[in-house]
């Protein structure tokens, strides 16, 4: 119930100190979930669901940066150095940054590119004997469908790299699959 208390408290800290304007304010939010699955090391097997909820804070041109929050559920296992199976499955949320640099294809379907980075809180030590925190990196490409002025939908492919970012006791891990996105204007 501790852990629990302290995650709530460190979610309410990120909201409150997350620069920039109300999001009670008119503006267009972007959804977009990922499901991706383990890749490249030999010893991790953790597949990672992810919602990552996103405000346009700039536009110039093709390119965007965005920012807002990802709350994210990695399950899975390890196999630490002597063979033994550890179970890698926690729940985490935190702060992230996007870029988008997008290119119009015809009148209502783009491509872009989505690069973000993010800080990410997790509800125990994540991966197993990993720490309570790590960077969340993703980049991929991504098709965009403009319903309307104010709503679009995207499909895109994501490659992932999770890790503390210390060059001793890193259990990072990569992922890759499919991300699903909708943009409305509230």
């Amino acid at each position: 119930m501790r852990r629990l208390i302290c995650f709530v408290m460190v979610i309410n800290i990120l909201l409150i100190f997350m620069p920039g304007k109300s999001y009670c304010a008119e503006s267009k939010v972007e959804l977009d979930w990922d499901y991706l699955t383990h890749a490249s090391f030999k010893d991790r097997y953790i597949d990672t669901v992810s919602l990552h909820i996103l405000e346009n804070i700039s536009k110039k041109e093709n390119r965007s940066i965005y920012r807002g929050i990802t709350i994210t559920r990695p399950y899975g296992y390890i196999n630490n150095d002597n063979h033994q199976r550890k179970d890698s499955s926690a729940v985490g949320v935190g702060p992230v940054y996007m870029i988008r640099n997008e290119k119009k294809l015809s009148g209502k379907l783009s491509e872009a590119l989505d690069m973000s980075g993010g800080f990410i809180v997790y509800d125990k030590t994540f991966p197993a004997e990993g720490r309570p925190y790590n960077f969340m990196w993703r980049i991929g490409p991504r098709f965009i469908y403009k319903i309307s002025e104010n709503s679009s939908v995207s499909i895109g492919y994501m490659l992932m790299h999770v890790s503390n970012g210390f060059r001793a006791h890193n259990p990072g891990y990569n992922g890759q699959g499919f991300s699903v996105g909708f943009v409305e204007k509230f």
